[in-house]
């Protein structure tokens, strides 16, 4: 029963209380809460193949587009080389035009022929339907070449999904995969941490979460290492939904840590 009593005692001592018309309000006071990372990410690769190249080991540091991974691509670099070369061959449009060219002119001299009582109305209808057709024929090259166009923007697109790059400033902690393992599209292979800042969640009772606002500042005390000072947080994301049970609303708070201070440490944060 002693114990318990002093354990009340020490959960009170963190709150401030208010007393209007009758009703006590607990104030802001200091609540505890562990820290993570700002940003994890675990990166896969959306295609299936087999690990060529790692360029990281884990504890490396990364920028955002550092090269991380490669599949091997050698098949999917000769698809590319294949459709480059397609999309080259504009043989099929130049001989498309030209036709058209030749049929704009045997027009002419067609209608000129029938100005002069020489070529009969078969003879215009001919000439007529030689150049739509032609002109058809330009149309259609010109879609094809448009198609493989595309074609190469895909077979480069597809190329580049079988590199990895960070997306995030941070540390690489785990890789789960090495140089020839088979992995397949949408498994996690690489995981990469945000340390700076972190992040730390806290529970305050409900009438306290009313007297806070996203952006205001907190004091934030390691409780498993010594700092020369408390470190400066602010306030960034308010629960709009509480817990019922506890009557308690959690609190999200971002504090830089340039020293890297590894996540999963306590603190006891105050506002």
């Amino acid at each position: 029963m002693r114990n318990r009593a002093i354990l009340l005692a020490a959960a009170a001592s963190s709150l401030a209380f208010l007393t209007l018309g009758g009703l006590t309000i607990p104030q802001p006071g200091a609540y505890t809460g562990v820290s993570r990372p700002s940003q994890v990410r675990e990166l896969a690769f959306a295609v299936r193949g087999k690990i060529a190249d790692v360029n990281v080991e884990p504890g490396d540091q990364v920028k955002v587009g550092d090269h991380i991974m490669k599949l091997d691509d050698a098949v999917q670099r000769a698809s590319l080389a294949l459709a480059q070369a397609q999309q080259a061959d504009d043989t099929r449009l130049q001989l498309a035009r030209i036709s058209l060219d030749f049929a704009e002119r045997e027009l002419e001299l067609v209608e000129q022929s029938s100005a002069e009582g020489g070529a009969n109305q078969q003879d215009l209808r001919e000439a007529r339907f030689s150049v739509d057709r032609a002109k058809v024929e330009v149309r259609a090259a010109e879609l094809e070449a448009e198609q493989r166009r595309i074609t190469v923007e895909r077979e480069q697109a597809r190329l580049d999904e079988m590199s990895m790059h960070s997306t995030i400033d941070g540390d690489v902690i785990n890789i789960s995969r090495r140089e020839g393992e088979t992995v397949d599209e949408q498994t996690p292979v690489v995981t990469i941490v945000q340390v700076n800042p972190v992040r730390i969640d806290v529970s305050v009772p409900v009438p306290v979460s009313r007297t806070l606002e996203v952006g205001q500042s907190a004091s934030v005390v390691w409780l498993d290492v010594e700092t020369d000072a408390p470190a400066d947080g602010k306030i960034i994301f308010i629960s709009t939904a509480g817990e019922a049970s506890v009557r308690e609303v959690l609190i999200r708070i971002e504090v830089p840590n340039p020293e890297l201070l590894p996540s999963g440490m306590h603190a006891r944060v105050s506002f």
